[in-house]
């Protein structure tokens, strides 16, 4: 294991200090506990970018937007659309 140091509010503190005695476990086990549960929540989705390199083939092949290279920032990142 590596230890890290982290900052949270007072709040937060007693809350995980409530916990721990209710569950009869040390803070650091329940800290542990919450930081692998949201790991695990956040690696579902598919953040390598595919399925948008594949809409964008896709839009090519069917023929769609014949401006396909000009509107490469707006099929990877949301900007607006190039009109001509």
């Amino acid at each position: 294991m590596i230890r890290t140091q982290v900052y949270i509010p007072e709040e937060a503190h007693r809350k995980l200090g409530r916990l721990a005695e209710q569950k009869a476990q040390p803070m650091a086990k329940i800290v542990r506990d919450f930081i692998e549960e949201g790991l695990q929540k956040t690696q579902t989705g598919d953040y390598s970018g595919k399925k948008t390199l594949l809409a964008i083939v896709n839009m090519k092949l069917r023929g769609e937007d014949t401006n396909l290279s000009q509107n490469i920032d707006h099929y990877l990142y949301g900007a607006s659309k190039y009109e001509e």
